[in-house]
């Protein structure tokens, strides 16, 4: 499913000045900017991270309870802070996540979602093993270990993707 959404067209006022917006070509793509103060809404995605955690050859997949992808199968992950490298936010989001401390060996690659309703992230997949028991939070109705070739069929993302391209390589952990 691709994002249908223009996150452009639903910003009309400059957030530093309070003036209208235009739309021109900037470096020659559609953007929105200021005629006050010069501000250009540039739009660029949000970084995300995810991981491929792994425990006698099963993948830990998390079931959203939530929007957006409610019900769907995601790996562990989301947004990274401001302050943060990706390794930390990793880290975080799967001690928040799934209440457990992670080992990370390396990264998958970074992929495009475009199919999320919030607008465009860049995911950086990383890989690794699982420390400690799972407990999870409220963004997620339950877990579970697949194995790599039966996986469900509702995943969210670029998480299939991602899982594929870890079992097709030497990365495993």
């Amino acid at each position: 499913m691709l994002n249908t959404n223009k996150p452009l067209d639903k910003y009309n006022f400059c957030p530093n000045c309070k003036e209208d917006l235009i739309s021109e070509l900037v470096d020659g793509d559609n953007r929105k900017r200021c005629e006050n103060c010069g501000l250009i809404f540039w739009n660029n995605p949000k970084p995300v991270v995810s991981i491929v955690l792994e425990k006698d050859g099963k993948i830990l997949m998390l079931q959203r309870s939530k929007e957006p992808f409610k019900d769907y199968w995601v790996l562990p992950g989301g947004f990274i802070k401001y302050e943060e490298t990706a390794q930390q936010a990793i880290k975080r989001e799967t001690k928040e996540e799934a209440g457990i401390e992670v080992e990370i060996s390396g990264i998958i690659g970074t992929y495009r979602i475009d199919d999320d309703l919030r607008g465009i992230h860049i995911d950086i997949i990383f890989y690794g093993k699982p420390k400690g028991e799972i407990k999870l939070n409220e963004e997620d109705r339950s877990w579970k270990y697949f194995s790599p070739d039966s996986l469900p069929e509702n995943i969210a993302y670029k998480h299939r993707n991602a899982i594929e391209d870890y079992k097709k390589t030497s990365l495993k952990s």
